[in-house]
């Protein structure tokens, strides 16, 4: 089993994608012996939330990235689509598990997550099917590595909605694409 490579997942709604997020997929590379990490966007929000375009999100993931070799955007949720369970991270595991069986799997977390990890649907099958690695978050107990920078998708949203600019939060590709796009403006 531990011959095969394993893929670091790192999922999320990038909605947008910010720097926290690549820094996230460069330290998953550099420190936890994985081949791969591979960005995984939401198809949808599994509790309804309104989200960017999956198309919009890919494209941003794909530009937030595109510096940092081994690091891919990986699609499997727009493949389960049709899926009743599309969004739910056991079901998306065992997905990828299925279409990529030389291949073993890290789900990364944030240690923000980590107090809601009982209330998610099947998290002993996510810890069947992957070895989770708990990423630290500033202000939150728990996690490897060091805190991750304290960007939010929320705040990029709402400084966009008001017209501010997100240098500096958001790859300087996806600030130019957020501004092409008119994505997150207020009406």
């Amino acid at each position: 089993m531990a011959d095969r490579p394993e893929i670091a997942l790192l999922g999320g709604s990038f909605n947008p994608p910010h720097v926290g997020h690549a820094m996230a997929a460069w330290w998953l590379l550099a420190t936890q012996g994985v081949s791969e990490v591979w960005l995984l966007p939401s198809f949808r929000h599994p509790f309804g939330k309104a989200l960017a375009p999956f198309e919009d999100r890919v494209r941003m993931c794909e530009l937030t990235t595109a510096a940092l070799r081994g690091v891919h955007v990986c699609r499997a949720e727009e493949e389960l689509a049709g899926d009743p369970d599309c969004g739910r991270t056991w079901r998306t595991l065992e997905h990828l598990a299925a279409r990529h069986p030389g291949r073993r799997f890290a789900l990364a977390i944030g240690a923000d997550l980590l107090p809601e990890t009982p209330r998610w649907q099947r998290w002993e099958r996510v810890t069947e099917l992957a070895r989770v690695i708990v990423l630290a978050r500033e202000g939150h107990p728990g996690g490897v590595g060091p805190a991750l920078p304290n960007v939010s998708s929320t705040v990029i949203r709402e400084r966009l909605a008001r017209g501010e600019g997100v240098s500096g939060l958001v790859a300087a590709r996806v600030e130019r694409l957020l501004a092409e796009r008119g994505l997150y403006r207020a009406g």
